[in-house]
């Protein structure tokens, strides 16, 4: 019986090795970082998703994924798509319009980034991040601002997509 059983456990765990590699990317997230940079004082943005999700939702047909990032044209559409499904705005609501600085592919993750001036009132931000969620209904958008240090963080996912307000005063 005691054989029997390690059997079962050594299939068991040969199973979970196998299906681990295909398992590895089941969940759709992505991270956006926004700082204020202290050596120009302007707000960056960085997006980092999975590169064959951005891809996907692109609706592009690549095969080769690190010269799609090296290209004019691939670079242009990760930035026209991230543009167009994240918003940010002044605590007031005002919407602050970041330019679109560049992206890159680091192994599977694409980065794509932004830059705006910063807002002269800090105590407030709204965010609204759609990215991959219009190709993925399960996509879940963790946005981090950080500002003088503190950090405050919108979820965004199945059931909470609509904008958050992130507060760094206490009015």
């Amino acid at each position: 019986m005691q054989a029997a059983f390690r059997a079962l456990i050594l299939a068991f765990a040969g199973a979970c090795l196998m299906a681990a590699p295909a398992a590895a990317h089941r969940v759709h997230a992505g991270v956006t970082e926004v700082v204020i940079s202290a050596t120009t004082g302007e707000l960056q943005i960085s997006h980092r998703v999975y590169s064959h999700d951005l891809i996907a939702a692109l609706g592009a047909e690549v095969a080769d994924e690190e010269a799609w990032f090296a290209s004019p044209e691939g670079v242009a559409e990760a930035g026209a798509y991230a543009a167009a499904h994240f918003r940010i705005g002044e605590g007031d609501g005002r919407l602050i319009e970041p330019v679109y600085v560049g992206a890159e592919l680091d192994g599977e993750l694409a980065w794509i980034y932004f830059a705006a001036p910063a807002p002269a009132d800090i105590s407030a931000f709204v965010v609204d991040n759609d990215l991959l969620s219009d190709e993925f209904e399960d996509q879940v958008m963790m946005t981090n601002i950080t500002i003088n240090s503190l950090v405050r963080t919108a979820m965004q996912g199945p059931g909470r997509r609509d904008p958050v307000r992130l507060r760094f005063s206490d009015d």
